[in-house]
């Protein structure tokens, strides 16, 4: 039976030699670059905004009990159902439970890492239930049997003639090399779907300690509609996920879509809190969501890399990272790729298993340098490889490191060693890449660097002219004390090298490397098989005080703050966002701009009658047969001169009817200048799927309702609403768009 291991490297070997697949992705990911960078350039403080980011991040993360805590008991308070999973096992027997009890047959599911990661899928068609991926990526490489290959693009690695045949295939569909056309194919699948799905299961992207409230962010509208019109609604989320403040989330949300998919905010930002709430016009009957442990108590007790738990599913690391880009995303065989991947993976499956991928890594630093939460990522690699070697290190690597560092730390065996081995280079030469080869697995691709005809002492002597060349003291660690005569001067060298040299001098005094190694969980576990950290869930079980004992526990070790010379955190991340100008007419034509680049239209009316000309005309240029809309003082002005059959959603309505609208017209609760942004409310803006499954989507809005920023609008929503929150909020950036056909948007 294959190992892990030697998955990892028969696939590795295979992609590597791929150049068709290699450039393919080179390709995919040519365009990110630039549109991420230019993004970026449009912070006032990208740094600043990072700094920020890690120390909110810092604060959840070190304090996670009382977070969590409020953030369970804010949901309850208003009907929705908390689980704490502490495990893969306990996770899904609770969902497949909640299926039975509401006799469930069809389950849409929209994009969750979670969901990969205790394998949901599979034991939902095991236990009868008919399960589909309502994401456009998701559905794909779904039809074909295999994992996601990306965190953030699924299907990033097929062409679309690939696709097309898939299609064709498996729906029937006609060939087609466009992607809007294959676009179109799966969105008439999924509609049938979403109306015939009893079960709607998401994850989220983040969960709002202040609100109760999980946020789930994407681009095509499947989670909208996941979570909206099934009678229940599951979310399964890490317990790692949580943010302190709603307002938190102005600056998560940018940075998430700047570092992830090179946007300036994506399309759709939905925060839910609650089932249907009385005065809504739709939503499910119930709302469950299940907080995942599954081992990430382990990681929070390792002091040392609990800022992995930081990690916002970005997928940022991966798309800078020169292994991930040649050896593929489905050679990792787990659920979290690339570096990230590589740092987690050992703490959240066994060391054991999965020690060979902090190895499969250049260190260059490049996943550091991007994350938009400053973890540690090159340097917990290789806190991995020092843990693989002390723990679970095989015999023969026992003897060559030994050997190794025999010979290093005496240098009389050193020159030995050297001048045995100018002596038997011939030999190299006729063995060179042979299976007599001990190197073989270096010169089969590379050639090995012959050995100098002359030594350094060699030289050194020849240009001192004397006969003897002093040996240096042997090495150990006695002598290896730094004599520090004076502050060393750092301003030659770049930031993050200030950062780590800062840090190191910063740092309290505390016990040696190795026992802080030795303190680690996942040295002491390393050994343990672990496959599902899976128990027998007993009906109606909840692991709440299990786990927040856990959380209890780890946290007893304090961890380092990311940035250790920070100033103090200002109030509101506005000061690194993207700049808005002040007066009104400068944000109108912000809004205008920024609606531009989305594809939106986006009109100033002088009056009502102007308004009802420019919806008259749209309706007519598009041929609208009906419409729905939400009866407010707005919509109403505009529906009647319309004269077109209306569904009006207040209290309720029959779903195909909404279907077959041409257009919804809603109001909303803010413009937003700096993203050209809409919030939507389930409460007075027509509810859940009103703006969303309808292929037009009109907003009405008033001057007055017009905000510079992200953080001014969530902090207008929430003294509007206090402890009174609709079950759903929505930000709303431009249409829909996807991007998992060969990264085109459509």
């Amino acid at each position: 039976m294959k190992t892990h291991a030697s998955e990892f490297y028969d696939s590795a070997r295979r992609y590597t030699a791929d150049l068709g697949h290699r450039h393919l992705i080179q390709k995919a990911l040519s365009g990110y670059y630039v549109k991420r960078d230019e993004n970026k350039n449009r912070f006032q403080n990208w740094s600043g905004a990072r700094d920020a980011a890690a120390e909110i991040k810092w604060e959840a993360v070190n304090h996670l009990d009382r977070y969590l805590e409020e953030f369970a008991s804010k949901l309850e308070a208003r009907g929705a159902k908390v689980f704490w999973a502490e495990n893969a096992q306990e996770a899904r027997d609770y969902i497949v439970r909640v299926a039975r009890q509401n006799n469930v047959r069809s389950i849409i599911k929209s994009k969750t890492m979670t969901g990969e990661e205790i394998h949901l899928n599979e034991t939902l068609e095991k236990e009868g239930f008919e399960t589909i991926e309502s994401d456009l990526g998701e559905y794909i490489v779904q039809l074909r049997q295999e994992p996601p290959y990306h965190l953030v693009f699924p299907a990033m690695h097929l062409k679309r003639e690939q696709i097309s045949d898939l299609f064709h295939d498996k729906l029937g569909s006609a060939p087609t090399d466009k992607p809007e056309e294959l676009t179109m194919i799966a969105r008439r699948v999924m509609r049938q779907k979403f109306c015939a799905a009893d079960m709607g299961i998401t994850g989220a992207n983040f969960a709002i300690a202040e609100t109760g409230m999980i946020s789930i962010t994407e681009n095509e509208g499947n989670s909208r509609l996941t979570a909206s019109l099934p009678k229940v609604h599951v979310a399964l989320v890490g317990i790692e996920k949580v943010l302190p403040k709603l307002t938190d989330l102005a600056l998560f949300l940018p940075m998430l879509a700047t570092a992830g998919a090179g946007q300036s905010l994506t399309c759709y930002n939905t925060l839910y809190g609650a089932p249907r709430l009385p005065g809504e016009s739709d939503g499910p009957t119930e709302f469950h969501v299940v907080l995942l442990d599954n081992r990430r108590t382990q990681l929070l007790a390792d002091a040392e890399q609990r800022d992995a738990l930081h990690c916002i599913r970005c997928g940022a690391c991966l798309n800078v990272c020169p292994i991930f880009k040649n050896v593929g995303g489905h050679s990792y065989g787990t659920t979290y790729q690339g570096p990230i991947g590589s740092v987690i993976t050992p703490h959240l499956r066994g060391l054991h298993d999965w020690k060979h991928l902090p190895s499969a890594s250049s260190l260059c630093g490049a996943c550091t340098e991007t994350c938009p939460v400053k973890i540690n990522l090159h340097h917990h690699l290789l806190h991995n490889r020092r843990n693989a070697a002390r723990t679970d290190s095989s015999l023969m690597e026992k003897i060559m490191y030994r050997a190794f560092a025999f010979t290093m730390l005496r240098p009389r065996v050193y020159q030995l060693a050297t001048e045995l081995a100018r002596i038997l280079q011939p030999l190299r030469q006729v063995i060179d890449g042979t299976l007599l080869d001990p190197l073989r697995p270096w010169t089969r691709t590379r050639s090995f660097p012959p050995v100098a005809e002359k030594s350094f002492r060699d030289l050194w002597r020849e240009r001192t002219n004397e006969s003897e060349v002093h040996l240096p003291v042997p090495l150990s660690p006695q002598n290896l004390v730094p004599q520090v005569s004076k502050p060393a001067d750092l301003s030659g060298l770049g930031s993050r090298e200030r950062d780590y040299l800062s840090a190191a001098k910063a740092r309290p005094e505390g016990p040696n490397e190795r026992a802080r190694a030795s303190q680690s969980p996942i040295s002491k576990s390393a050994n343990r098989a672990i496959a599902d950290n899976a128990s027998p869930t007993k009906a109606g079980s909840n692991g709440r005080e299990t786990i927040l004992a856990r959380i209890r526990e780890g946290l007893k070790i304090s961890a380092a703050h990311p940035v250790t010379d920070a100033p103090a955190m200002p109030s509101s991340p506005q000061q690194w966002l993207p700049a808005v100008g002040k007066t009104p007419e400068e944000q109108i034509e912000l809004f205008r701009q920024n609606a531009q680049a989305l594809k939106a239209d986006f009109h100033v009316c002088a009056d009502m009658a102007a308004a009802i000309q420019i919806v008259k005309t749209i309706a007519d240029n598009e041929g609208w047969k009906k419409i729905g809309l939400h009866d407010g003082e707005l919509t109403a002005a505009i529906a009647g001169p319309l004269a077109l059959p209306t569904v009006k959603t207040n209290g309720g309505y029959a779903l195909d009817a909404l279907e077959s609208c041409d257009a919804g017209l809603t109001e909303c609760e803010a413009l937003i200048a700096q993203t050209g942004t809409v919030l939507v409310s389930g409460r007075r803006c027509g509810g859940r799927a009103l703006s969303v499954l309808p292929p037009h989507h009109i907003v009405l809005a008033r001057r007055s309702q017009m905000v510079p920023d992200l953080t001014i609008a969530l902090q207008k929503a929430q003294e509007k609403f206090t402890n009174e929150f609709p079950g759903v909020l929505s930000l709303i950036t431009g249409p829909s768009r996807t991007g998992d056909i060969e990264r085109i948007l459509v």
